[in-house]
């Protein structure tokens, strides 16, 4: 019974412990912007249907003192921002600036995973800034800009002004084959697949180094000027949107949406 009980014990403190969960509302119209900035754990975003944002953080304690990481929602001149919070310089932080420590001395690194779950109302514009966790962005209808450190990036909607990741693949597709703006995709180790429509214009430049880039027959690209294993610089159709695709370890692929 001794040996048992002991075996529990053992299997409870190797178990992740429960943690909380915060549930953030705040009422959008088209035009806003809604940032969410997550430090360890994934980012999913979907496109709600009414004009109220819904963030959903689910805090899971795998180390340390759960109580020194929390999420929170403030707003200011930029827009509304969901965050995640260190507390463990100063317990009476309220804030999303300031330094994201995770560790103190005397104690052990802290390893708390906060997993985000979103719903964007319709013309919000969207903006994520993720560490340690992919993630995954569907259905959107307005501009987004979208980097992680250490994980994929997949992401689906009309339009992008930046996708990028560090460590990891990027899977994007639009819904739109022309934008506004320029639209910028960046991966350093990993590769790019990025899916359009058929009506597709644009004019595509980048680099890659170890890889690299390929259109399929939908997609003829016209060659302007360098065209290289590391720099291109091309046209698709009239080239009325911009497009800019960069990769250091990793090929870069344009395909036509559905192949």
């Amino acid at each position: 019974m001794r040996s048992l009980l002991s075996a529990l014990a053992t299997l409870l403190l190797a178990a992740p412990l429960a943690g909380q969960d915060y549930h953030f509302t705040k009422a959008m119209s088209p035009g806003d912007r809604l940032m969410i900035e997550n430090i360890n754990g994934k980012v999913e975003v979907t496109q709600g249907s009414g004009r109220t944002a819904e963030i959903t953080v689910a805090k899971t304690v795998k180390k340390g003192d759960g109580s020194l990481v929390k999420a929170i929602m403030e707003s200011d001149g930029e827009g509304v921002r969901v965050c995640t919070i260190y507390l463990n310089q100063d317990r009476n932080r309220d804030s999303c600036k300031g330094e994201h420590n995770n560790s103190t001395k005397g104690q052990d690194k802290l390893e708390i995973d906060m997993h985000y779950v979103v719903s964007v109302p319709r013309g919000v514009r969207l903006s994520v800034d993720n560490v340690n966790g992919e993630v995954d962005a569907r259905g959107l209808d307005a501009t987004a800009t979208i980097a992680t450190v250490n994980g994929g990036l997949t992401f689906e909607g009309t339009s992008a002004s930046s996708l990028s990741t560090v460590n990891g693949s990027i899977k994007a597709t639009m819904t739109r084959g022309t934008w506004d703006g320029s639209m910028h995709v960046e991966s350093v180790n990993g590769g790019i697949e990025l899916f359009f429509p058929a009506d597709l214009s644009a004019t595509i430049s980048g680099e890659t180094v170890n890889g690299g880039i390929r259109s399929d027959d939908t997609f003829p690209i016209t060659i302007q000027g360098k065209w290289g294993p590391k720099e291109f610089h091309g046209k698709i159709g009239s080239g009325s949107s911009k497009l800019t695709v960069e990769s250091v370890n990793g090929a870069i692929s344009i395909r036509k949406a559905g192949h």
